[in-house]
């Protein structure tokens, strides 16, 4: 199938992130959270939002809100904001760990937008209604605020709230 071009776009992305995913040096694990937190930052948490206000919308307005592929893309990225949270949180050998496992849910992810999310999209929505929102996927993917649930706020807060008076 010949993606739309606002879909080549977000595949591209997927693309080069599971490059840089797979493109670690050997015995080189002592920046990787750090490495992976900022694309993360950066770029992953912006492309996950856009899906969740522009694209998951859309596609839930022609199929049950409750369509597996919509339930698994949003409930993948509540898994992997954890992940992130988890690894801002560890420490030692436990931010490895973390690093691993979320490095492991985010390829997986990856591949499974690849794979059913994209053709969803493409066959449900069309090309012509993506090229109308891409103004919007565009702004969505541009916003760099953290929300709460999105990490560093969520980090100080859950220290907040969990710290005496």
């Amino acid at each position: 199938m010949s993606l739309c071009p606002q879909l080549r776009q977000l595949a591209a992305e997927h693309a080069r992130w599971l490059l840089a995913l797979g493109s670690r040096a050997e015995g080189d694990q002592a920046g990787r959270g750090d490495r992976l937190l900022a694309l993360w930052d950066a770029e992953i948490l912006p492309h996950c939002r856009a899906e969740e206000e522009v694209l998951l919308p859309a596609l839930a307005q022609r199929l049950c809100e409750a369509d597996a592929v919509i339930v698994f893309t949003t409930g993948d990225h509540l898994v992997l904001r954890g992940l992130a949270r988890d690894l801002r949180l560890a420490t030692g050998t436990t931010r490895d760990a973390a690093a691993a496992t979320f490095a492991a849910k985010l390829a997986s992810h990856l591949i499974f937008e690849e794979r059913t999310l994209l053709p969803a999209l493409q066959e449900t929505l069309g090309c012509a209604r993506l090229a109308e929102l891409e103004g919007e996927l565009t702004e969505a993917g541009s916003s760099r605020t953290p929300r709460p649930a999105d990490g560093p706020l969520a980090t100080t807060a859950a220290r907040t709230i969990g710290s005496a008076p």
